[in-house]
């Protein structure tokens, strides 16, 4: 393909409610390819909402005295084999649509923060557990990931970082490293303009597409698309932003990129790959946690 159109789906889900929300999924799916759409981009988690099982949840997700409210929100993960997903792959093969799904997961008994890649004929192309979790709070309670992941759709490098991933110039530049050229990431936070810029960053200095998509609300929302393309020809500065939503707005936001513009940056720009010095980066991979950066928890 020579561009590629995504769908942001910045919309409500349900709270703890997994079967309505993938009624919700299903819909949207719909939408966005009747909107012209290649592939649709759910906020974090949306089988569940990010919802905490509860109250103080965030603060103290190992409350004792929550163990069954705890247990139920764990066990309502979804595995790849269930009915859950194959609602979503159907979907993805009836609208001929590709889709990034989210949800809590459950596999070899470990529940994880996860979002799978399904292409148009409703297979699965890449299935990935968020690598940095907010072990600070609700994440707690779940095993994060150990890679990166990046697939090919339709011709196109796509790799997913989930929400927390973004603040880490790590994850991108792995997912860069491993070929991508569009990354997908899945949201569930609050979204203020220097996380906004986080993610133009992430562009920019990775030669990659950056899409975005998050839930509504006060402070919230702020769905966005950027190209790395931010240079014309002349050398001149350029509005890379290809879509940037307000807070509060609910709807399904196309962003498309044009990979031809892009892959011809890439081939003739000086960051990405071009000239790193990664023998200089060992440090980069040191477990060492030192002060101020210790925490008890």
């Amino acid at each position: 393909m020579s561009t590629i159109k995504i769908a942001l789906v910045q919309k409500k889900a349900i709270p703890n409610n997994k079967n309505r929300n993938l009624e919700l999924a299903v819909q949207y799916i719909k939408e966005a390819s009747c909107m012209g759409a290649d592939i649709v981009l759910f906020p974090e988690m949306w089988s569940n909402g990010y919802a905490a099982p509860f109250d103080g949840a965030f603060d103290n997700p190992t409350n004792p005295a929550f163990e069954e409210e705890r247990k139920e929100w764990l066990e309502s993960a979804v595995t790849i084999e269930s009915d859950y997903v194959a609602a979503i792959k159907d979907a993805a093969q009836k609208y001929k649509i590709g889709v990034c799904a989210t949800f809590l997961s459950k596999a070899d008994e470990k529940f994880q923060n996860t979002a799978i890649i399904i292409d148009r004929s409703g297979s699965i192309l890449l299935n990935y557990a968020k690598v940095h979790t907010c072990d600070f709070s609700l994440e707690k309670l779940l095993q994060h990931g150990s890679e990166f992941k990046v697939c090919d759709f339709e011709g196109i490098q796509i790799g997913v970082m989930i929400c927390y991933d973004r603040e880490f110039p790590e994850s991108a530049r792995v997912l860069m490293l491993k070929g991508a050229e569009i990354i997908l990431v899945p949201n569930a936070c609050d979204m203020n303009p220097l996380r906004i810029n986080q993610l133009n960053t992430r562009a920019f200095e990775n030669m990659v597409g950056v899409a975005m998509a998050n839930y509504p609300g006060e402070g919230w929302g702020g769905s966005c698309a950027f190209s790395p393309v931010v240079f014309d020809e002349n050398g001149n500065c350029l509005d890379n932003a290809i879509v940037k939503a307000n807070d509060i707005l609910e709807d399904i936001l196309i962003a498309e990129f044009d990979m031809d513009r892009i892959r011809a940056y890439r081939e003739q720009e000086t960051w990405g790959n071009a000239y790193r010095k990664p023998a200089a980066y060992t440090d980069l991979v040191s477990f060492e946690v030192k002060k101020p950066f210790i925490r008890n928890n």
